[in-house]
Formats: structure tokens, sequence, C-alpha cells
């Protein structure tokens, strides 16, 4: 299995590097530069062609390019961001953290909710609660992540409830922050981060539940599960611990293909919820043309998803013993 991770590594390198040279041209080839925030009709054309001497915009694209992919990396610098005056390096460490603590518990949302009602609605099939849930599940699937945070805030944040039950955007209490103990800290930034993950990981929960039921009921009519009630197991030890692990396999692989649409949903959600993370980043990156800064986050996105699959399948062979990484 270690040389199977090696490999996979070594693999990962060539496709980022494409995916931060396609990136690099592409954002270079729209008209304009990142100077133009500071355009002004009366600005001295010179005092202008003075700045893109100062950021290295003059130069040629290739040296750019070749000056750009060296700094990222032999030494993991993303160089300036000239929109917030300051290392991009130094932005992406203040804002990744916050985005990972969200798509984190976006996830645990996804697995818990999402296999648990797909087991319950298997166990129950063509119940109530069987009918009811798929209803429920295809209604938040279907629902685009901007309008259901929309719709946790004004159920949950003073739309409906005059007692606003949890706040509407931030990650703490600016007010109160500094002055609570360790403990009303973490309950304080659990509160605020509680309805974007629900935004975030209620959508990916339904589409779970869905393939969790389908593929939990293809396992249960299997010979060797007959077998296993045949013998007098009782219906859980015959769900959990005969058929759950097999109905497991294939969804660890969906899991896998989820983590680029958990990543792509913070940059709506955070947008949302004012959550200061990588998704805010990538907007006012877009907005402001900051090259540097748009390459960054990008190439953060790309490296988090080839892990993401690294690590789904990892565990596909950890489920599967019939699978050997080698």
């Amino acid at each position: 299995m270690h040389s199977y991770i090696i490999r996979r590594l070594l693999i990962a390198i060539p496709l980022l590097l494409g995916l931060l040279t396609v990136n690099f041209f592409l954002i270079h080839a729209a008209p304009g530069d990142p100077t133009d925030i500071f355009y002004n009709p009366d600005m001295d054309p010179e005092a202008r062609e003075n700045l893109r001497r100062i950021y290295g915009l003059d130069q040629p694209l290739g040296v750019q390019y070749v000056r750009y992919v060296r700094g990222v990396l032999l030494e993991f610098e993303f160089g300036y961001s000239i929109a917030k005056k300051r290392p991009v390096r130094d932005e992406i460490l203040e804002a990744l953290p916050n985005t990972l603590q969200l798509s984190a518990l976006a996830l645990l949302i996804e697995l818990t909710v999402g296999i648990a009602i797909g087991i319950l609605a298997a166990v129950r099939q063509r119940s109530t609660f069987d009918n009811l849930t798929r209803v429920t599940a295809l209604t938040f699937y279907s629902m685009p992540s901007f309008y259901l945070g929309l719709v946790l805030l004004f159920l949950f944040a003073g739309g409906v409830s005059a007692t606003h039950w949890l706040p509407a955007s931030g990650m703490i209490d600016i007010v109160r922050h500094e002055s609570m103990s360790g403990l009303e800290k973490m309950g304080d930034r659990l509160v605020h981060i509680l309805l974007p993950a629900l935004t975030l990981g209620l959508g990916a929960a339904a589409a779970i539940s869905r393939y969790m039921r389908g593929e939990l009921l293809e396992v249960i009519r299997q010979d060797y599960i007959r077998t296993a009630k045949a013998k007098g197991l009782s219906e859980k030890v015959v769900v959990f611990k005969h058929g759950l692990r097999n109905a497991l396999i294939p969804i660890i692989t969906i899991v896998g293909l989820s983590l680029p649409v958990l990543f792509s949903g913070t940059v709506i959600v955070e947008q949302v919820f004012a959550w200061p993370g990588m998704g805010r980043v990538a907007v006012d990156a877009a907005f402001q043309r900051d090259y540097s800064m748009f390459l960054a986050v990008n190439l953060i996105f790309g490296t988090m998803v080839v892990m993401g699959n690294l690590v789904a399948d990892i565990l596909y062979a950890v489920v599967d013993p019939r699978v050997r990484l080698s």
C-alpha cells in the first residue's frame, strides 16, 4: 500500500502542474490586468507602467510563468496580492483553516445523516418513513446551495424566528468572543459554523441516503444474507455485520467524487454566510483580477480534491479485502 500511495502522489505532481499551467494562461488571456483596480481616468500612463514594472507584469508571459512555477514548487511562494497588499501565502494561511473546518463538518453531516437515513429507509422499505425520506431527499438534492442557505437563514436566523436561534453570518461573536471561556469560545464557533455546514452537507447527505438505500437493498437480497438469516441471526447483526460493509463499498467512491462538489460549494456558501474562508477569497480575487490569489486558490482546491480521492481509494481497499493496493 505504501508504494501505491507514493505512486499516486507522484502522479499528482504533473496533474497539479497541468492545472496550474492551464489556469495561469487562461487568466492572463483575459483582457486587463491586476493594476486595473488602481485605474483612474486622470492617472498618468507612466505611473501605471511603473506599477506594472513593480509587480513584474511588464515581463513576457513565459518569464512570468517560469518565475511563478519556480516560486510555488521551490519556495511555497504564491506571489503578492495587489488587491490585499500582502503576500498571497499569508492570506491563504488565514483563510484555509476556516474552509477546512467548514468542509470537514459538512462531510461529517453528509456521511452520518446520509448513511443513517439510507440504512433506516432500506430496513423499512415501502414504509411511510421510506416514502417520506425519499421525497425529502429528492427535495434537498434538487435545491441549489445558495437557495438552501437562504431558507435556513429564514428559518433559524431571524426570518420566522424572532429569537434568532442561530447567527446569520461570521464565524464568531465579535463583541463577546474575547471575554468568553475556552469552552464558550468552542460553542460560539460551533453555532456560527452550523448553518453553513448544514447548507453544504444536507444536499450531499440526500444523495448519499438514496445511494445507501439502493445498495443495501441490493446486498440484503444476496444468498449469503439469506443464509445468515436462516442461521437465526438477528436482523441487526445481519444488516450491520454482514450487509453494511459490502453496501459501503460504492458509497466510498461516491464520497470521493463528491469532494470537488463540496469544495466548490464553499465558494457560494461562504458568500451567503459571510464565512471568511477560501471561497470568499476566490470570489474577491476574481472580481479584483487578483491573478496571484486566484491561481493559489485554484491550486489548493485542486490539491484537496486529489488528496480526497486518494483517501477514498485507500478506504476502498480497507472496506473491501478483495482490493489490494500494490
